[in-house]
């Protein structure tokens, strides 16, 4: 009996990087309380680049398009030449550039070569109009997130503030 293409390409496995990336994204705090199917369109419609290591990925002050996701190699998070933060495979990162009018809050530099995941804000936004339960809770996730990178800052800010004070 021959097979049915319809019925194979149903089935058919992932390409290899959407699957990776699919998996990866199913483990990130931004896509919490999503299922599969919609984490795989989502991936399905973002943009993969690659990028040399020393290459700029975005540069503070850029306006934001969207948010990004490491799939391979490692990614420096800068402002001032000074790492705020290193990015490593599964890490999500520019993502407040899912919001409206919003610009690079640091320079990503590629430390590695690298492939990274664009999830685009005009995809996003387009997702959003047609799906509004899902995309509220993509926004309360990424509020959530934002909130917790915050309070880890404030707090070493705050711990950096008293060991100053003691030397006085």
């Amino acid at each position: 009996m021959a097979q049915d293409p319809i019925w194979g390409n149903l089935f058919r496995k992932k390409e290899g990087w959407v699957s990776v990336a699919s998996e990866l994204c199913a483990l990130n705090p931004l896509f919490d309380r999503f299922t599969p199917s919609v984490i795989d369109w989502i991936v399905g419609n973002a943009s993969l680049r690659h990028f040399k290591s020393g290459e700029s990925i975005f540069r503070m002050g850029d306006e934001g398009a969207g948010a990004l996701l490491l799939l391979s190699g490692q990614v420096s998070i800068q402002t001032g030449g000074k790492e705020l933060a290193s990015v490593e495979q599964g890490d999500l990162f520019g993502e407040v550039a899912l919001l409206p009018d919003q610009y690079r809050t640091a320079d990503a530099i590629a430390t590695q070569d690298c492939e990274i995941l664009f999830f685009l804000r005009s995809e996003i936004s387009e997702w959003k109009e047609n799906h509004p339960k899902q995309a509220y809770r993509l926004m309360e996730n990424l509020a959530k997130m934002l909130s917790k990178r915050l309070l880890e800052k404030n707090k070493i800010q705050s711990a950096a503030c008293n060991k100053d004070n003691q030397h006085l």
